[in-house]
C-alpha cells in the first residue's frame, strides 16, 4: 500500500456549489435567502476551512481514468485497462483544505441560473456562489492496489485538473472553472 501526496494549484478560479442546508426564514424572498446564504454553497471543515471533499477527489480521479480508458490512454495488454484498478484501489479520507477560511468569503459570483435546474425550463435567476481566484491544495490518496504503476498514476492526476477540475463549472460540467496543475507528486510506501 502506498500514499500519493500531491501539491495542486489552481489555474482557474475554484468555485463550489454545495446544496444549501439553511432554511428560509417565515416571509424570506428567494432573493433574500439567496443573499443571506451564498456562503453555504462552500465546504468547510471543523477548523472554518475551504474544503474540496474526500468523495470529489476520489470521484475525480476515477472519471478521469474512466474518460482516458476510452482513448486508449491507460492500455495494460490487449484490451485491458488500468481502469478498474483506479475504480477499486484508491481510498481518499480527507479533505483537502484551499488556503481559504469561511470568514475571508466576501464577496459572491453572481451567476445567472437555471431557476429550477432544468434548462429547457427557460426560468431563470440570479445566484451567488463562493469564488476563489487563487487556490491551491494539498490532496492526500491512498492507493490500495499495489500492482497501479507510480507513472500510470502521477499520469492520471495531471489529466484530472485538465480534464475534470472541482467544483461548479468545472470541465466535468461543460466549464472551465476548477482547473489545477499537478506541482508535486511524492508516493511514498506504508
Amino acid at each position: 500500500m502506498r500514499v500519493a501526496t500531491i501539491q495542486i494549484k489552481g489555474l482557474t478560479p475554484y468555485s463550489p456549489s454545495k446544496a444549501f442546508q439553511s432554511e428560509k426564514k417565515p416571509k424570506e424572498s428567494p432573493e433574500d435567502f439567496d443573499k443571506r446564504c451564498w456562503r453555504d454553497h462552500a465546504h468547510i471543515n471543523k477548523d472554518g476551512e475551504v474544503v474540496i471533499p474526500a468523495e470529489v477527489i476520489r470521484k475525480a480521479i476515477i472519471e478521469t481514468a474512466e474518460f482516458l480508458g476510452k482513448g486508449g490512454f491507460l492500455q495494460k495488454k490487449g484490451s485491458a485497462k488500468w481502469t478498474e484498478n483506479f475504480q477499486r484501489g484508491l481510498a481518499v479520507t480527507e479533505s483537502a483544505p484551499i488556503g481559504h477560511t469561511a470568514e475571508s468569503m466576501k464577496e459572491p459570483e453572481l451567476v445567472y441560473c437555471h431557476a429550477d435546474g432544468n434548462p429547457k425550463s427557460g426560468k431563470r435567476v440570479w445566484r451567488r456562489f463562493p469564488f476563489f481566484p487563487e487556490w491551491a491544495a494539498t490532496l492526500k490518496v491512498t492507493i490500495l492496489d499495489d500492482s497501479l504503476p507510480v507513472e500510470i498514476f502521477e499520469r492520471v492526476m495531471d489529466e484530472v485538473g485538465v480534464f475534470n477540475g472541482y467544483g461548479r463549472s468545472s470541465p466535468r460540467n461543460k466549464g472551465q472553472l476548477g482547473r489545477f496543475i499537478v506541482e508535486n507528486c511524492t508516493v511514498t510506501e506504508i
